[in-house]
């Protein structure tokens, strides 16, 4: 190679290991950020729950009673938030909820049952493992999803069974030295749905208006309907995502590929940014998937839906007419339990979907299809 050729190649090199470099900090700003010392920025923490150590007075998570684990004042930043599961799983996950509220709004910007905010889907059935995002560990749950307020934050666990709970919780943050408009407020919210599943429904999951982006979902699926052993028909439908007006704007088909898997539910699996925590195919088939967006958030501008049409699935198939046929028979039955996680540029403002009575949350099947009772956990 002549002398000209190898000065080509460096700076060719030089370019790309530049451009490289400057990709990974635009897309990677938290650990670009590790390594800087921010002399304006401090760290701090708050304990809940706990009071039988250094702080006595600190509140138990009694039965019908909430709990407040952190009150800060900003502008600050939540990084981390930590909190213990129960021996009564069922109570434990649906019988306390998580909420969140910033700037002193009224109505809180995050509501969900404890176990389905941190993907322990299915009430209480998840396996352990770690995202990048939310984690179940062996005997605690803990949030990694930055949020951002302005002038204030309030993190409230509320135990709505009538069993008191031993819970320990900690919030960690850090201030800011300024608050910057472009930050989103984290929103995250818990729905529950039963219906009649066949080729021809349509049901809408999600809906927003305002300016911000999709970061997450998690699913979880049950049903004691034959047919739909092994997840038949559950994981398809196409999930078509209305975006500021323009319809299907993304259009995943298959719900299974919309969670980044394929041919449909074949094994649990936890990665960084997708898994599938519970896969249990039986009398009763359980199923929970998480996936994240943290890589490449969906944005809107003005309004955003998420709706799973199933009207092209299975035309051709031979179990068309039996899936019809169940529902007309009052069988078919699937029971949906989600929640969505996204940054939007209002602290509050979202109506999340009423609770039910908490007997009636922690069942684990709303509807059967084999015309029982409906499968509930004790606790």
């Amino acid at each position: 190679m002549t002398g000209r050729g190898k000065r080509i190649v460096l700076v060719m090199f030089f370019f790309i290991s530049g451009l490289t470099a400057s990709l990974w900090a635009a897309e990677d700003p938290a650990h670009h950020s590790l390594p800087v010392i921010q002399k304006n920025r401090t760290t701090g923490f708050s304990n809940g729950g706990w009071g039988l150590d250094r702080y006595p007075n600190l509140e138990p998570l009694n039965a019908h009673t909430a709990i407040t684990v952190a009150d800060l004042k900003g502008p600050g930043i939540i990084t981390h938030i930590h909190t213990t599961r129960h021996a009564q799983p069922a109570i434990s996950t649906r019988g306390v909820v998580l909420l969140i509220y910033f700037d002193h709004e009224a109505e809180p910007a995050l509501q969900c049952p404890l176990g389905d905010f941190f993907g322990d889907g299915c009430n209480g059935k998840s396996m352990d493992f770690t995202s990048n995002l939310i984690e179940c560990a062996p005997g605690s749950y803990n949030v990694y999803i930055p949020m951002p307020f302005q002038t204030a934050a309030k993190v409230v666990l509320r135990n709505d069974s009538d069993v008191k709970l031993s819970n320990y919780s900690y919030v960690e943050w850090e201030t800011l030295e300024r608050w910057d408009p472009s930050l989103g407020y984290f929103h995250a919210t818990y729905d529950r749905r039963v219906f009649q599943l066949t080729n021809e429904s349509i049901e809408t999951f999600f809906h927003t208006r305002g300016a911000g982006h999709i970061l997450g979902r998690q699913f979880s699926v049950v049903t004691d309907e034959p047919v739909f052993k092994g997840f038949t028909m559950i994981v398809e439908g196409n999930n078509e995502v209305d975006i500021d007006g323009k319809v299907r704007h993304l259009d995943y088909l298959g719900s299974e590929d919309s969670f980044t898997f394929s041919w449909g539910i074949q094994r649990t699996f936890a990665g960084h940014h997708a898994g599938m925590t519970v896969v249990a195919p039986g009398d009763i088939n359980f199923l929970s998937m998480y996936r994240f967006h943290d890589y490449m958030p969906i944005r809107f501008n003005r309004e955003i839906t998420w709706t799973i049409n199933w009207e092209y699935e299975y035309r051709d198939h031979p179990d068309l007419a039996t899936f019809k046929q169940r529902k007309s028979e009052g069988g078919g039955w699937v029971d949906y339990a989600t929640v969505f996680y996204w940054y939007q540029d209002h602290p509050a403002g979202y109506r999340h979907a009423p609770l039910p009575p908490v007997a009636e949350r922690i069942q684990d099947l709303l509807k059967s299809s084999r015309g029982e009772a409906p499968k509930k956990d004790q606790p």
